[in-house]
């Protein structure tokens, strides 16, 4: 199956976005992908933003990126657009680095007044960026998502948007021919 690494664009650990990207990589490895979680704010600060793409995390970010097969990319929505935590570690990847990947947009926010976000923030960054297939995403309110003991889970109101978007998502995965056999990388850099 495929190999998906998830970015969580949100600053804050713990965030809504993180247990978003959580529920939707529980859902893709129900479904037999390989997912691995990156978070920017786990990176070095000073070498995000001075763009230090030969630091030895950023750089493992970056590669273990090339290697997936799809994206997937969370972000909470401040000031109407992708949080700059998240466009500061776009920018740090090399050019081409989501060339050719199958990418799924995601966006949380307090407001549905956010929900065209998806289509006119990170639709056209994820494009840009050379992903060759940018799915419709999905705008989830923070309120609908709820952490469990178990896990996290989405109400009623966004849990059918989300399924719809993620099974969109491994479909398109699924036409992708396998190359995760012989593939190594290294989960606990992230």
């Amino acid at each position: 199956m495929a190999l998906v690494v998830a970015v969580i664009g949100g600053p804050t650990p713990g965030s809504a976005t993180a247990a978003l990207v959580e529920n939707i990589a529980e859902r893709l490895e129900l479904e037999g992908h390989t997912t691995v979680l990156i978070s920017p704010a786990d990176l070095p600060p000073a070498a995000l933003i001075a763009g230090d793409s030969a630091d030895p995390q950023i750089r493992s970010a970056a590669e273990l990126i090339e290697q997936a097969d799809g994206v997937v990319v969370a972000t909470p929505i401040f000031q109407a657009s992708y949080s700059g935590l998240l466009k500061t570690f776009l920018d740090v990847l090399p050019p081409g680095a989501l060339a050719g990947k199958v990418a799924l947009p995601l966006v949380n926010g307090g407001s549905r007044a956010r929900l065209p976000a998806v289509d006119h923030t990170l639709w056209p960054v994820l494009s840009a960026l050379g992903c060759s297939q940018v799915g419709p995403g999905a705008f989830v309110l923070d309120t609908d998502i709820v952490r469990h003991s178990c896990g996290v889970s989405l109400t009623d109101a966004s849990e059918s948007r989300v399924a719809a978007a993620c099974h969109r998502f491994a479909q398109a995965l699924a036409l992708i021919p396998d190359q995760t056999s012989g593939r190594s990388f290294d989960r606990s850099l992230f």
